[in-house]
């Protein structure tokens, strides 16, 4: 398993740019968020829906980038590794309910280990993590490869890098 920082763009910044709603509390970033020409480039992950209908499931409430009547299409990749969607992080989250990002997590981890059932080998999850900075004013990407296992430790690391702490 494997855990990756980095800098990120200003994900407020960025949505005001690409004409979509401003994400704030957590919100699912579709893969190519920094790199889109415009709102009709964007591209969400296939597990997109699956995380939604588990967010409501769980009452953890998710801010919609897309505005009203606005679609996002999703992509499907073609191997055999279960890639999330990009969760965005706010600020007010880390600081207001820190507790809802581990539920979140914990969430995500358990629909990670069941989509995983059965299935003997290697099972690789991929995720990334968008940890608005302190300030509210650009963020950090935690990027995570590895087993369901490892989801886990994302929340204390998201914890790190939102108080600007060294990270392991």
């Amino acid at each position: 398993m494997s855990f990756a920082v980095t800098e990120y763009c200003d994900v407020s910044e960025r949505a005001r740019a690409l004409g979509i709603n401003e994400p704030t509390g957590l919100a699912l970033l579709p893969r190519n968020f920094v790199d889109a020409n415009g709102a009709s480039d964007l591209l969400h992950e296939s597990s997109v829906q699956t995380v939604r209908s588990l967010f409501r499931q769980n009452r953890i409430n998710e801010t919609r980038i897309e505005k009203d009547g606005q679609k996002i299409p999703t992509i499907q990749e073609n191997e055999f590794s279960l890639i999330l969607p990009t969760l965005f992080v706010g600020g007010l989250i880390l600081t207001g309910n820190p507790h809802l990002l581990s539920i979140a997590l914990n969430v995500i981890s358990n629909y990670a280990t069941d989509f995983f059932k059965g299935i003997t080998g290697r099972k690789k999850v991929e995720l990334d993590v968008i940890v608005q900075n302190k300030n509210g004013k650009g963020s950090k990407k935690i990027h995570y490869e590895g087993g369901p296992e490892g989801l886990k430790e994302i929340t204390e690391i998201a914890g790190k890098v939102f108080r600007d702490e060294k990270h392991d």
